[in-house]
């Protein structure tokens, strides 16, 4: 928000120095610069959302009143003249939407009147544009008091004025020449046969002021902020009122408005007015409570002792109503004015006594405190564990949104009847929440593709969202890419992009780390996001637990990858954080190794036979290691050949060769006979 420098002045003549006023404003919360303007000095406001009362002149005048303690002079208003007695019925469909809605019929007024110089200049100034006499001034009295006001041209208003919810995808053309089209979540103003304007935002184009207009209808209401707030942003439509409206208005300046409206047209352009025509519910009328203040938490919070009377002239330099507790011993009771929507709890009050006291009279000081070395959580450890796990992998830790498209969730789903919308989206790019990690990694590959960045290794640990029968859940997983060159580029090395198997390593030593290597498996499956055939799903006691493979061709060329990324996603519960370690002494004893060929059909797992083998339980083989697997022209195309080496150590003494042999028949049999292999 911008004003004027002279515009302040006309109402604080005594403060003459701007930059001791922009200095002890900002020291109080009210960030503001100053800036010139047609070589005019005008001061920018940078207000935070909580500070709804300060996006006016008199909310700023109220603020330098209380910073000053000098006594605010009251914008003068008159009485207008009533010269007929037209009204317009008003209809009010829900009062908590809208508890105060008012309305003058204002006929005759001169169209031809053009604003005046010094209004245009001080609208300019603002930032805001001159557009007529009528549009004119109802911006100059939001820019004075903070409330918006709206005018209709009264001959295109049929019969009532409505005030109800809009019905769903409903039509309307607005001021700025666009349609929208609106839901039972926004609220308009309507008339007998036609919507006038979406309220708190932006009138109609059919009942805007026009050249011909000679009477207006005009509105001063106050919306509940709620039904306002994030409205025009899904409108993708931005309005001065919505700005105000959304943080929210006075509740009870609705009726000073109008008649500073009617006084500033009746000066400029003539016109008859009518009666006010007030509509007003006042149980949904907002109203601050009461808010008990302790002295002792007073001085809790700020470090230091204000005076009893320091601390009551402050709060009633702000405006507040005070009720002493135990005759003012114990604290007081406050209320702030109508105009606080922001003053809500007793931390509120004491933030309020600190920066009209003073910051800089606050001293500083260094607090001491012994602190107890405690332990971390279990919690941490698993999550310091894993990531130093994959840190110490070569990957990079990223931390990705929560909200994405409905099209990203759509990539690891075929359906989207489980996605969990966002109310008030920012986007429609941020306006579901994801369901898998995998799509944010991919925009971080991109990102770090098109800033020449070809060897990347990503990890994020973060939660997934989803909704079965309404109903919703989240679930934290670990997920992870690895794209490009296995090892740095070096010339005693041939480069080599990074496969399947190097990821599942990865993840392999992951789970020996949390020992449960044994139990698990990997499963082929066909997933929307992975290549078919090099994809499969990690079982963990044949529960899925995760997902892993190279990405979808068809994806890859879309990013416009020079090859397939590998990716992993798996569930963070499924790996247990061990409360006791057990120490395996190392074997001395010289080992024996003994290498076997099998062949077997090209889908079954290798796995199974090493399982298989281990449930024969002899306690002498140590390791089992898979060396070769070859596929190749020599054999059918559907079988494959995998070459084991079968380690054999005693803890206790040096094994004998006849040992060794009956361990290999034993395990020759169970692979010819049981599994009907055949050995080469």
């Amino acid at each position: 928000m911008k004003l004027p420098v002279e515009w302040l002045k006309e109402h604080n003549k005594k403060d003459t120095d701007v930059h001791n006023l922009i200095h002890k404003l900002t020291l109080a919360g009210i960030e503001c610069k100053l800036i010139n303007h047609n070589n005019k000095p005008v001061i920018d406001f940078s207000l935070t959302p909580n500070r709804a009362d300060c996006f006016s002149l008199k909310g700023i005048l109220q603020e330098i009143a209380a910073i000053d303690n000098k006594k605010l002079k009251k914008l003068k208003t008159q009485t207008s003249k009533i010269n007929h007695n037209q009204t317009l019925p008003v209809e009010i469909e829900s009062t908590q939407d809208c508890p105060v809605f008012i309305t003058r019929v204002i006929k005759d007024f001169d169209n031809k009147i053009s604003s005046p110089q010094w209004l245009k200049d001080r609208l300019e100034l603002c930032g805001f544009k001159s557009v007529n006499l009528v549009v004119d001034i109802a911006n100059y009295v939001m820019l004075e008091t903070g409330q918006p006001l709206h005018t209709y041209d009264f001959d295109s208003v049929d019969s009532k004025i409505i005030v109800r919810r809009a019905k769903n995808k409903e039509l309307i053309k607005i001021l700025d020449g666009s349609s929208k089209i609106l839901n039972k979540d926004f609220l308009v103003i309507a008339d007998k046969d036609k919507t006038l304007g979406i309220a708190g935002i932006m009138g109609s184009e059919a009942s805007g002021i026009s050249e011909t207009t000679t009477s207006i209808l005009l509105e001063s209401a106050y919306f509940n902020f709620e039904t306002i707030m994030g409205k025009s942003r899904l409108l993708n439509l931005y309005s001065e009122a919505s700005l105000r409206f959304e943080r929210g208005v006075d509740p009870n300046i609705q009726s000073h408005a109008v008649e500073r409206f009617t006084e500033l047209l009746n000066q400029e352009a003539g016109g008859n007015n009518g009666p006010i025509k007030q509509t007003l519910s006042n149980k949904d009328k907002p109203e601050n409570k009461f808010i008990f203040l302790r002295k002792n938490q007073i001085r809790k919070t700020l470090g230091v002792t204000i005076p009893n009377k320091s601390i009551v002239n402050i709060l009633k330099r702000l405006n507040m109503e005070l009720q002493e507790k135990d005759f003012g011993y114990e604290g007081w009771s406050v209320k702030a004015p109508s105009y606080r929507f922001d003053l809500q709890d007793e931390c509120d009050l004491i933030e309020e006594i600190a920066r009209i006291y003073g910051y800089e009279k606050i001293p500083e000081s260094t607090e001491k405190q012994n602190i107890n070395l405690q332990l971390s959580s279990l919690r941490v450890e698993k999550k310091n564990k894993i990531s130093n796990l994959l840190c110490n992998f070569g990957y990079s830790e990223v931390v990705n949104y929560s909200f994405v498209s409905p099209a990203m969730n759509l990539l690891s789903k075929k359906s989207y009847s489980d996605a969990l919308d966002i109310q008030n989206p920012l986007s429609i790019d941020m306006s579901v929440m994801r369901n898998s990690l995998w799509p944010g990694l991919m925009t971080n590959l991109s990102h770090n593709i098109k800033r020449q960045q070809n060897d990347i290794c990503l990890f994020e640990i973060g939660k997934v969202f989803s909704s079965h029968k309404k109903i919703p859940d989240e679930k934290l997983v670990i997920s992870g890419l690895a794209y490009g060159n296995r090892h740095n580029e070096q010339w005693g090395e041939t480069t080599k992009s990074v496969d399947f198997y190097d990821v599942k390593g990865h993840l392999e030593d992951i789970f020996n780390q949390f020992q449960i290597t044994g139990n698990i498996s990997f499963k082929k499956i066909k997933h929307n996001m992975l290549c078919p055939g090099k994809s499969a799903s990690i079982q963990l006691r044949n529960k899925t637990i995760g997902f892993i493979g190279e990405l979808n061709p068809e994806l890859s060329d879309e990013l416009k990858l020079d090859s397939n990324p590998v990716m992993f996603e798996l569930d963070y519960d499924a790996l247990k954080m061990n409360k006791q370690i057990n120490h395996i002494p190392t074997k001395y004893f010289p080992y024996s190794r003994r290498d076997l060929s099998i062949l077997m059909d090209i889908d079954m797992e290798i796995k199974s036979i090493i399982k298989m083998i281990d449930a024969l339980k002899i306690k002498d083989l140590s390791k089992i290691i898979i060396f070769d697997v070859y596929m190749g022209d020599k054999m059918s195309a559907d079988k494959k050949s995998v070459a084991l080496g079968l380690i054999f150590q005693s803890k206790s003494r040096t094994l004998k060769d006849d040992e060794i042999d009956k361990y290999m028949l034993k395990i020759n049999q169970l692979i010819l006979k049981e599994m009907n292999l055949i050995i080469r």
